[in-house]
Order: C-alpha cells, then sequence, then structure tokens
C-alpha cells in the first residue's frame, strides 16, 4: 500500500508537468523533470512484490524487474541532472540542448551495458526485490551488475545535489528545489549503502533499513515537485478572493469589458484574466474621470502603445497630474479603492500609475486588496447600525 502511494505521488507530479508542457510551450526542463520523476516512480511501482512477479512472468526471465529498476533509476539521474544544468547553465539554448542530448547519449550508453551485463550475470531463482538485493549485493561475483548503475547514479546526484542546494532560495520556485534537493540527498544516501553493500562492506544498516530511507527519499521528492503547483493553487484562491469585489463592482460598471472571455485552464490563469479586465476596467473610468483621449494604464503606458506620447504628456500636464503622488504604495492604492467605492473624486491619473517596486499584477491586487477591506469595513459598519 505505501509503495503505491508513493509511485501515486510521483504520478501525479509527473502528470502535473506533462499538463504543464502541454499548456506551454515544451522545453528541455519540463521534458526533463517528466523523465526524472516518471521514473522515480517506476522505480516505486517496480518493487511492488505483484507487479514484479508478473513482469518476470511476462518476460520470461526470473527477477528481470530489478534489471529494469536499474534503468529507470538512471533515467531519473539523467533527467534530473538534464533539469538542474539547463536550469543554471547561461549558455544559449541551442548549446544547452547539445548538452542535454549529450548527457541522455551517456545515460543510454550506461542503461545498455547494465542491461548486458544484468543478462550476462544468468538467471536466478524468482525473489522478492528486498530479498534479491540482500542476497546478491555483497556477495562474491554477483553484485557486479550493480556497480556500473549504481556509480553513474550517485555522480549524477551528486551534482544534482550541488547545483539544487546553491540555487535554493526564498521564492515559491526556490523553495520547492531545496525540498526536492533533500530528497535527492537522501537517495544519495541509499544508494551509497547499496554501493558499499556491492563492494563487499556490509556496514550497520541493513538492506530493508536502506530501502524505506529511498522510499521516504521518494516521499520528499514527490512533495518538492507538487510543492508549486499546490501554493500556485491556494496562492490563486486567496487572490481571486480578494479581487472578486472589485471585479464584481467594475464589471457592473463595464460589463461589455468581459464579452468573448471564456476563462478556463489552470487557476491562476483565470486569474490572471480576471486582473486583466480590472485593469481594462479601471482604464475606462479613469479615462472618463480625468477626460483623457487616450487612457492611461497602471503601468504608465497609453492604451494600446508601449509608452506616452506628446498629447498622453499634455493632457497629465494641464490636469497637474504628471508629478508621481508623495505617499506610499498601500496609500495610493487605497486612495484609488475609496474612489471606486464611495464614488470621491477621481485623485488623478498619477495615482493609478504603479509603483516602481510594484509590478502590474502586484499593483491591481494591492487596489483589490484595499477594495476588498473598504468593502468588508462597509458591511460591519451596516451591521452595527442595524
Amino acid at each position: 500500500m505505501i509503495i503505491w502511494v508513493i509511485a501515486g505521488l510521483l504520478g501525479l507530479a509527473t502528470g502535473l508537468r506533462i499538463g504543464w508542457a502541454l499548456v506551454n510551450k515544451q522545453s528541455l526542463v519540463s521534458t526533463a523533470m517528466i523523465l526524472a520523476l516518471g521514473s522515480l516512480g517506476v522505480v516505486a511501482a517496480l518493487n511492488w512484490q505483484p507487479l514484479t512477479l508478473l513482469i518476470d512472468t511476462l518476460l520470461h526471465w526470473p527477477n528481470v524487474s530489478m534489471g529494469l529498476s536499474q534503468v529507470a533509476l538512471i533515467a531519473c539521474a539523467a533527467g534530473s541532472c538534464v533539469m538542474i544544468t539547463t536550469v543554471s547553465s547561461i549558455r544559449s539554448p541551442a548549446t544547452a540542448k547539445r548538452i542535454a542530448i549529450a548527457q541522455y547519449g551517456v545515460a543510454a550508453a550506461i542503461a545498455a551495458a547494465s542491461l548486458v551485463v544484468f543478462f550476462a550475470a544468468g538467471q536466478q531463482p524468482e525473489m522478492a526485490p528486498e530479498e534479491y538485493l540482500r542476497r546478491n549485493l555483497g556477495s562474491q561475483g554477483v553484485s557486479l551488475p550493480w556497480l556500473l548503475p549504481l556509480l553513474y547514479v550517485l555522480l549524477a546526484l551528486s551534482l544534482v545535489v550541488w547545483a539544487g542546494l546553491r540555487h535554493s532560495n526564498r521564492t515559491r520556485r526556490g523553495r520547492a528545489l531545496f525540498v526536492f534537493t533533500v530528497g535527492i540527498v537522501l537517495i544519495l544516501l541509499a544508494l551509497a549503502f547499496f554501493l558499499l553493500r556491492a563492494v563487499g562492506t556490509s556496514g550497520l544498516v541493513g538492506v530493508g533499513a536502506a530501502a524505506t530511507l529511498l522510499g521516504c527519499a521518494m516521499l520528499v521528492v514527490a512533495a518538492g515537485s507538487l510543492l508549486p503547483s499546490l501554493e500556485d493553487w491556494f496562492g490563486a484562491r486567496g487572490e481571486l478572493r480578494t479581487i472578486q469585489p472589485l471585479l464584481d463592482e467594475l464589471g457592473r460598471r463595464h460589463p461589455d469589458v468581459g464579452i468573448g472571455v471564456r476563462p478556463r485552464g489552470p487557476l491562476v490563469f483565470r486569474v490572471a484574466e480576471r486582473m486583466s479586465l480590472i485593469s481594462d476596467a479601471l482604464f475606462l473610468e479613469a479615462t472618463a474621470a480625468a477626460g483623457v483621449l487616450h487612457p492611461v494604464d497602471p503601468s504608465g503606458a497609453a492604451a494600446g502603445s508601449g509608452e506616452l506620447d506628446d498629447h498622453d504628456d499634455a493632457a497629465l500636464t494641464a490636469e497637474d497630474d504628471q508629478a508621481a503622488p508623495d505617499v506610499s504604495p498601500v496609500e495610493q492604492a487605497h486612495a484609488i479603492a475609496r474612489w471606486i467605492h464611495a464614488d470621491e473624486d477621481f485623485p488623478g491619473l498619477s495615482w493609478l500609475r504603479q509603483p516602481t517596486s510594484y509590478s502590474d499584477r502586484e499593483w491591481i491586487l494591492e487596489i483589490a486588496r484595499q477594495y476588498r477591506r473598504l468593502t468588508r469595513e462597509a458591511g460591519a459598519d451596516r451591521r452595527h447600525a442595524a
């Protein structure tokens, strides 16, 4: 049951990466992540004894699933290595692609050699994966098929750990990379024990304990892979609640803004689409309030152009709006929200411009946050008066 939970989580992470790759442009990083997570899920599934027995029976070779597990581990290491080296590389996309192809070529050669050595070692009686490892790792002569794949996987994953720890940070993606890297570290520890067994050093940890450690490592890797999607989903839900009151009000005033819009796809895309509707409606409100022929968006650019033209500059000067407001960004957003909420006088086009420390998305979100705060305070006042 635990094995299928691990395989299911890794399969879910792989499916999310595949879905992301289908929605967005396919990239080396997406392909490498799909390969790494999918291969690790295969390793987990191949350790389920009924599936192991089924594959061995279908292929007419006892314990052949263990040889396939070696190939899956090599594929996981190759995908992880390509992913981390591509993310951290400053080379051109063409050069990064050639390096990735070379890495996959080396991994394919090692996987082929590992299978040749595995089959050359001959057949053994059918046994459970853990029993197979206990009998073969550390036994004289029969541990040779494990040396080549283990050495490659340890080398590749060591590079992944070094690069992963180097590029981990406090951002959403950086935290996910750190958790993913911790899982890779645990995989390295488990495989290092298997390597010691393969060269004849038994150590103090049994095969069962190392296999358990490997299972825990897979769970951590799956958690690191799923963490960005979970944070994106919960973050998008929170942002949707924040912008909904402002979206409803502006949608009531400008119902034609959203004509033809069909929000679909991931939740973060739908939130971005609704923020775009808020931005368009704010342009219309500002245009009507300021009487400027060419509306100015919150980023300071004229609608339909990349920068303010001479006509807009003249209009702003006539309205005494050229200078940015000498207030904090929160106070600036609060003034815009109060203008929409209470139908106060328009504070000016310069107040609608986003501060330099805010992106377009962050600025719309801050205005929506202040508007939601005003609506909640107004609702509380009405309840108190009643």
